[in-house]
């Protein structure tokens, strides 16, 4: 049981600690888009800037060079040689879509209820701690926190997805293609629901033992 207690906590922690990150990154890039478009300035070229505002959403897309265009290249200071490089990804702001605006709108009130599942994740740490594992209430907990998680995961995935899809029609590279590659993760998703039901059925097969007892 300790054991179980112990690794619950770090799991805890590892999951707050990465919801926090990627909520301070987003804050950030936000933020950023919003200075950079409120104090949009001349460079000293005297060309200016392209001013863009914090309705924008920052996507990181990949890009690929076309045929005709030419291999740039950059000095190797270890074998003091020009060798050749290629861009393949790229940071640029776009005017996010009136549903991936709709998605980030659910995916916020979606916050709410992740947060009320760690608490029900803690619940059925300090239950199990107790000795009570196979219990109706813990089956109520680990399905709120699991399935209260992969709606927060899927609207944000949903979110970056619509995101990349819209990049690709207002991105323009001189010389390269944008293509839309969205990377998502859904197999450690798919594990802790497919866990969370296993939880569940050897819960109902417990509790029919006990009622033939």
């Amino acid at each position: 049981m300790k054991k179980i207690s112990i690794l619950g906590i770090l799991a805890i922690l590892v999951i707050v600690a990465e919801f926090t990150y990627a909520m301070i990154a987003g804050w950030v890039d936000m933020k950023n888009s919003f200075l950079e478009g409120y104090n949009s300035v001349n460079v000293h070229s005297g060309t200016p800037q392209p001013e863009y505002s914090g309705l924008f959403d920052k996507v990181y897309v990949d890009v690929r060079p076309l045929e005709t265009t030419a291999v740039d290249s950059l000095t190797n200071r270890f074998a003091d040689k020009s060798v050749p490089y290629q861009v393949k990804r790229i940071g640029t702001v776009i005017v996010p879509t009136v549903w991936s605006s709709i998605v980030n709108f659910f995916a916020m009130f979606a916050i709410i209820p992740f947060f009320v599942g760690i608490y029900c994740l803690i619940r059925l740490l300090v239950s199990i701690s107790k000795r009570e594992v196979f219990t109706s209430d813990n089956v109520a907990r680990l399905r709120f926190f699991t399935y209260s998680f992969a709606a927060l995961y899927g609207l944000m995935t949903l979110h970056d997805w619509l995101n990349h899809l819209e990049a690709v029609k207002q991105v323009a590279l001189l010389g390269y293609e944008v293509v839309a590659s969205h990377d998502t993760d859904f197999t450690s998703l798919v594990i802790i629901i497919l866990f969370t039901e296993i939880f569940v059925a050897g819960v109902k097969i417990k509790e029919e033992q006990d009622l033939t007892i």
